[in-house]
């Protein structure tokens, strides 16, 4: 792959950071009861959903101007949930980034997808391309405490370049806002392809 040049070009396509997501455990929830999920920073808003009272490694991708409400990614769309029942944790992140493993990355058009675990990465997407690959290394762009950072990824004869970048980011095909952006670079035997999607923890990472 041609790191060094697709390194400066994905950079210069970065768009600008906004603050890093945070990651929760519920807390202060009895134990047969539940965390209402909001379509809107009220508690008097409708109730689209629940969290368990035990549900950890949720990721909250912004809050309202009060700090009172925590928005997520919730099935098609977004969701708020009460801050006061969070409790802040760290989750384990990929070596050398601010990333927290079990990420998830996507695009559309053509569907493909990559996720990031410690060790590695696995990528597939609609055109039959299967990949696991094992971890090449990291790095922050210079300049910055921790995103933009650069992930590379290799297998026999394949290989990713990954920008990620804290920003909120449509998948185009939904109402979700996502909490990071990728730009993927991958190589295979077929060639190379440039391809750009939205990135978050699903809860079951985070709970992992």
């Amino acid at each position: 792959m041609k790191s060094v040049a697709a390194i400066a070009a994905l950079l210069a396509l970065a768009p600008a950071a906004f603050a890093d997501p945070g990651y929760y455990d519920v807390t202060g929830v009895a134990s047969d009861d539940t965390l209402n999920v909001r379509a809107e920073p009220d508690a008097a808003s409708a109730d689209i959903g629940d969290l368990p009272f035990d549900a950890k490694g949720i990721e909250v991708i912004a809050t309202d101007a009060s700090g009172d409400w925590g928005r997520i990614v919730w099935e098609e769309g977004s969701g708020w949930i009460a801050t006061r029942f969070l409790a802040e944790v760290a989750l384990p992140t990929l070596t050398g980034t601010a990333l927290p493993a079990g990420l998830q990355c996507s695009g559309t058009e053509p569907f493909w997808s990559i996720r990031y675990a410690e060790t590695g990465a696995v990528y597939s997407d609609v055109m039959g391309t299967a990949l696991s690959l094992g971890y090449g290394g990291a790095a922050v762009a210079e300049g910055f405490a921790t995103f933009p950072v650069a992930l590379s990824h290799a297998g026999a004869g394949s290989g990713t370049l990954s920008i990620v970048s804290t920003a909120i980011c449509s998948d185009g095909m939904s109402d979700r806002d996502y909490p990071y952006t990728v730009a993927l670079v991958l190589q295979t035997e077929s060639g190379q392809r440039f391809l750009s999607g939205c990135c978050w923890l699903p809860l079951d990472a985070g709970t992992n």
